[in-house]
Protein backbone atom coordinates (compact mmCIF):
# COMPACT_ATOMS: atom_id res chain seq x y z
CA UNK A 1 0.00 0.00 0.00
CA UNK A 2 1.21 3.32 -0.70
CA UNK A 3 1.37 6.80 1.45
CA UNK A 4 -0.89 9.25 1.20
CA UNK A 5 1.25 11.91 -0.74
CA UNK A 6 1.39 15.65 0.86
CA UNK A 7 -0.40 17.84 -1.36
CA UNK A 8 0.84 20.94 0.37
CA UNK A 9 4.64 20.22 0.02
CA UNK A 10 3.98 19.31 -3.82
CA UNK A 11 1.77 22.77 -4.20
CA UNK A 12 4.76 24.81 -2.60
CA UNK A 13 7.45 22.58 -4.54
CA UNK A 14 5.36 23.59 -8.05
CA UNK A 15 5.83 27.41 -7.29
CA UNK A 16 9.29 27.29 -8.18
CA UNK A 17 9.03 26.92 -11.86
CA UNK A 18 13.04 25.95 -12.24
CA UNK A 19 11.85 21.97 -10.75
CA UNK A 20 10.72 19.50 -13.15
CA UNK A 21 7.73 16.94 -12.35
CA UNK A 22 10.60 14.48 -12.00
CA UNK A 23 12.52 16.45 -9.33
CA UNK A 24 9.17 17.54 -7.33
CA UNK A 25 7.95 13.38 -6.87
CA UNK A 26 11.88 13.02 -5.70
CA UNK A 27 11.48 15.50 -3.06
CA UNK A 28 7.90 14.51 -1.99
CA UNK A 29 8.60 10.98 -2.16
CA UNK A 30 5.88 10.17 -4.68
CA UNK A 31 5.26 9.30 -8.13
CA UNK A 32 5.55 12.01 -10.88
CA UNK A 33 2.23 10.80 -12.29
CA UNK A 34 0.88 12.09 -8.72
CA UNK A 35 3.14 15.67 -9.32
CA UNK A 36 0.91 15.82 -12.80
CA UNK A 37 -2.18 14.94 -11.40
CA UNK A 38 -1.95 17.51 -8.46
CA UNK A 39 -0.23 20.45 -11.36
CA UNK A 40 -3.47 19.77 -14.03
CA UNK A 41 -5.89 20.20 -10.98
CA UNK A 42 -3.91 23.22 -9.61
CA UNK A 43 -4.44 24.69 -13.40
CA UNK A 44 -8.06 23.91 -13.82
CA UNK A 45 -8.47 25.74 -10.57
CA UNK A 46 -6.71 28.82 -11.63
CA UNK A 47 -8.15 28.82 -15.58
CA UNK A 48 -11.41 29.71 -14.67
CA UNK A 49 -12.83 33.07 -15.97
CA UNK A 50 -13.59 35.38 -13.22
CA UNK A 51 -13.78 38.52 -14.89
CA UNK A 52 -17.61 39.95 -14.79
CA UNK A 53 -18.37 40.98 -18.44
CA UNK A 54 -19.76 44.63 -19.21
CA UNK A 55 -22.86 45.24 -20.29
CA UNK A 56 -23.50 46.58 -23.85
CA UNK A 57 -23.44 50.48 -24.58
CA UNK A 58 -26.43 51.99 -25.99
CA UNK A 59 -23.89 52.01 -29.61
CA UNK A 60 -23.40 48.38 -29.34
CA UNK A 61 -27.38 47.56 -28.43
CA UNK A 62 -28.76 50.03 -31.58
CA UNK A 63 -26.37 47.96 -33.67
CA UNK A 64 -27.29 44.70 -32.39
CA UNK A 65 -31.42 46.02 -33.20
CA UNK A 66 -30.12 47.30 -36.80
CA UNK A 67 -28.86 43.81 -37.63
CA UNK A 68 -32.40 42.39 -36.16
CA UNK A 69 -34.27 44.43 -38.11
CA UNK A 70 -32.66 43.91 -41.62
CA UNK A 71 -32.97 40.61 -40.78
CA UNK A 72 -36.96 40.48 -40.05
CA UNK A 73 -37.37 43.22 -42.98
CA UNK A 74 -35.59 40.94 -45.84
CA UNK A 75 -37.78 38.17 -44.37
CA UNK A 76 -40.59 40.10 -44.33
CA UNK A 77 -39.36 41.36 -48.16
CA UNK A 78 -38.67 38.18 -49.51
CA UNK A 79 -42.29 37.12 -48.30
CA UNK A 80 -44.25 39.76 -49.77
CA UNK A 81 -42.31 39.17 -53.19
CA UNK A 82 -42.96 36.07 -53.71
CA UNK A 83 -46.28 34.54 -55.15
CA UNK A 84 -48.36 32.46 -53.45
CA UNK A 85 -48.55 28.56 -54.85
CA UNK A 86 -52.22 28.72 -56.32
CA UNK A 87 -50.70 31.50 -58.96
CA UNK A 88 -51.65 34.75 -56.96
CA UNK A 89 -55.79 34.14 -57.77
CA UNK A 90 -57.68 35.18 -54.13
Amino acid sequence: MSAPVDRELVERLLQDESLSFREIARRAKCSDWSVRSIASQLDSDNSGDTTPTEPLAPTEWWIFAGIVALIFGGLCFASWRTQPPDGGAM
